[in-house]
This record gives structure tokens, sequence and C-alpha cells, in this order.
């Protein structure tokens, strides 16, 4: 339940006017903070620009409002509703949002799945980098010597790409047992 403390909640929009909300959102009065997470997609039915960028969750972006907001928030034009379960308001962690955020602004090759179209392995914990401190779940072992590790972040997959030297295994092996484990593993992984 939202109060008067500001808080992040999910606005699903209609179909492709998430970037015409987030603008009625900040011309809003008073204007209403959003964030509209984008992602760059390579698309080959354009091929004089094949890199478009588009929602990094279509038909959806992000508010941060208080209680007394939630009107304005469901009445702008565009706006289907705001999600929620069982008639009260999900509220989305600051966490996620920063996570989300990470990702964004992340200068890696970042690869968007749906968590149901990945191959499962083992789970691992990223070292260094971006993504320190984050599990994923081992997805292959590319041809570069890299690694393809999925992370969940709002029911999407985010699939980076990480060395060995930044990957250990989240189990509690030892680390030369964990390295072999996940070298083993990953080298027997469809490319």
């Amino acid at each position: 339940m939202l109060t008067s403390d500001p808080a992040w909640v999910a606005v699903l929009t209609h179909h492709n006017a998430e970037t015409t909300v987030a603008e009625r959102f900040r011309n809003a009065d008073p204007p209403i903070e959003c964030y509209l997470p984008m992602m760059v997609n390579k698309d080959k039915r354009f091929q004089h620009n094949p890199m478009q960028e588009r929602p990094m969750f279509p038909n959806y972006l992000f508010a941060r409002i208080n209680d007394k907001q939630i009107y304005q928030t469901r009445t702008t034009r565009g706006v289907v509703c705001i999600v929620s379960s069982q008639h009260s308001i999900i509220q989305v962690p600051d966490r996620e949002i920063e996570a989300v955020r990470m990702f964004e602004s992340s200068q890696r090759k970042v690869f968007f799945h749906e968590t149901s179209q990945l191959v499962k392995g083992a789970r691992t914990t990223i070292l260094e980098g971006e993504f320190a401190g984050m599990e994923g779940t081992l997805v292959k072992h590319c041809k570069d010597g890299n690694f393809c590790v999925s992370i969940d972040v709002m029911n999407l997959s985010i699939v980076v790409r990480v060395s060995r030297a930044e990957l250990r295994p989240a189990s509690d092996l030892r680390p030369e047992e964990s390295k072999s484990q996940i070298t083993e593993e990953s080298k027997s992984q469809p490319t």
C-alpha cells in the first residue's frame, strides 16, 4: 500500500506508448518522476540502421509516486493501469530499479532473453566489474574464452559476458574445485 512517502511502481501503457506516457508524466502538474529503461536491440529488418533503441520492458515504465498521485498516474492518457495484485498496488523495491539502471548504463555487450528460453547451468557469482556481487546462471562457454551468465532482474534474464577471472561458482566448493567444475560444465554445453 502506498503512503505519503514516494515509492516506485510499474505502470502498464498502451502498445508503443511508453515514451509518450513518460513525456506526459514529466510535463504533468505536478510532475511525476518516472524511469523508462531503454536498450539497444539489433534488428536485421532495418539494414540502414540495424541498432534500434527500444524500451527494455515493452509497454511498461516505472513511476515514483505517493498515495496522492495514484489518481493522476492512472488517468494520464496512454496509461492502462498501475500494476497491482488483489487491488493492492505493487511497489518495486529501489534495489530492483538500481539493478535495471546498472544494466542500462553498462558498457558491456548485454543480451536480453526471456528466462524460459535459457539453458540452465551452474549458479555463479560475478566477482569484478559492473556486476560484482551479483549471482546468475552459467549459460555457456563462449568461443572467445569468456562465459555467458544469465542474471534475473524483474522477470527478465540479462545475459552478460564475463571472463574466467571475474567468475566463481555460488556453491560451497573450494576455489580449485569450483573453477574446474565451471570449465568442465561449460565445455559440455553447446555454443
